[in-house]
């Protein structure tokens, strides 16, 4: 069985139709001796109304849904740049878009039949912000295989800056030069501020480093319980499925008990009658034998 088609495929139905169409492949796959691919199947998760709105709009609008994937490489860039400028610039574009296709995809999502209220739309938009910022969510998106719902870190807090990267400053308003009143300033006082501004990027960096790993280990803890969540619900399914096999088993026995009653009753009977006409038989022969001296 293939897994990847599979749940491509479980994604692009509505909601409501989620759980029944996933049991059955899990199911399927059990019966094929499938382990793994059973597993895996249980463990999806039915998608929110948010999820699958914004998979419906891939589908349906693939070029619009790249253009949003690039918009977020391109602020990754310059988060990573520390490209300040650029940053401002599709930050405002970053806004624009999203509010633009939340919009689009409510519409999608009502015209295929889905209440889409204002906590949802707004659920929306907060996936859509997510996959600017994590490049495989955004991936697993466009191939219509996301399964679980993003979540936006704070900014751009998993994209470290590059090695040697510097903050982009906004260029200065044109004033008069001031005529000298002194000497110049020491360079030892631009050094140290480099020295500061080097240890506050460091510090920045190990701040977002540290929060990238408890994010991980919580998505961990997270992924372990929805694990562990699938395989109580199928040991649930299959001691289920036990007590009714042992219920159709035991409905068998008592029909097969009372078809051996009867039968049992049968040959009582049959046994009972048979004696009867043995005995009735004897008494005819004798009266026979009795009658024929007489007779002569």
């Amino acid at each position: 069985m293939d897994v990847e088609q599979v749940i491509t495929e479980l994604y692009g139905l509505r909601p409501d139709q989620f759980v029944a169409a996933r049991d059955a492949y899990a199911a399927q796959a059990r019966r094929e001796r499938e382990a793994a691919a059973a597993r895996q199947i249980a463990a999806l998760r039915k998608p929110t109304l948010a999820l699958w709105a914004v998979g419906l709009f891939a589908r349906a609008r693939p070029a619009d849904a790249r253009a949003l994937v690039q918009l977020g490489s391109r602020l990754r860039t310059a988060h990573r740049e520390l490209d300040g400028a650029q940053l401002r610039t599709l930050s405002h574009e970053q806004h624009r878009v999203i509010g633009a296709l939340a919009h689009d995809t409510a519409h999608m999502a009502r015209e295929a039949g889905e209440r889409i209220s204002d906590s949802v739309l707004r659920a929306i938009e907060e996936i859509f912000r997510a996959l600017l910022v994590d490049e495989d969510a955004g991936r697993l998106w466009l191939e219509g295989r996301l399964t679980n719902t993003p979540k936006a870190p704070v900014g751009f807090e998993g994209v470290a800056p590059a090695p040697g990267a510097v903050p982009s400053s906004p260029p200065a308003a044109p004033r008069t030069r001031p005529a000298p009143s002194g000497p110049p300033p020491a360079p030892a006082r631009d050094a140290a501020a480099e020295r500061r501004a080097r240890e506050h990027e460091r510090r920045l960096h190990a701040a977002r480093q540290a929060v990238s790993e408890t994010r991980a280990a919580y998505e961990q803890a997270q992924a372990e319980l929805t694990e562990a969540a699938a395989v109580l619900e199928r040991a649930q399914d299959e001691a289920a499925a036990a007590r009714d096999e042992l219920h159709a088993v035991q409905l068998r026995v008592d029909a097969a008990q009372k078809a051996a009653d009867a039968a049992r009753s049968r040959h009582d009977r049959a046994a009972t009658a048979s004696r009867k006409a043995d005995r009735a038989a004897k008494s005819a022969t004798r009266r026979l034998q009795e009658a024929e001296p007489r007779a002569g």
